[in-house]
């Protein structure tokens, strides 16, 4: 379902989702997330996200909501950006519908989105 990892040599937070979700699973995630990003912080304060979610399917709204949860609770751990990275069109609408914030932006690609976190400021 999801893999979270914090790599202090790129001071990248890396999530990994795949698949078709229920409540407990985001909940699984959230527990997750916390956890690395608090290491993370404890590290540097500027750590960049990045999510490949390139099997992961559009969600029903509910679990789209508390994904966007998640994500607003993360971004206050880290003064970088985050990147997500999905797998068509129509997952790209939902998450620029639902996943907004000025540090966060939405890719088709894994290239994009590593060259937009390699950006200063």
């Amino acid at each position: 379902m999801f893999q979270v990892r914090y790599d202090h040599t790129t001071n990248c937070l890396t999530m990994i989702v795949k698949g078709f979700w229920k409540p407990e699973d985001v909940t699984s995630l959230a527990r997750e997330v916390g956890s690395k990003a608090r290491e993370a912080q404890a590290i540097r304060d500027d750590f960049n996200v990045l999510v490949e979610s390139f099997e992961f399917p559009v969600q029903a709204n509910d679990i789209a909501d508390m994904l966007t949860n998640i994500m607003r609770g993360g971004m206050t751990f880290t003064k970088g950006r985050a990147a997500v990275v999905v797998g068509s069109q129509l997952n790209k609408a939902q998450a620029e519908r639902t996943l907004v914030h000025p540090r966060l932006r939405v890719f088709l690609t894994l290239e994009d989105a590593r060259d937009w976190l390699a950006e200063p400021g």
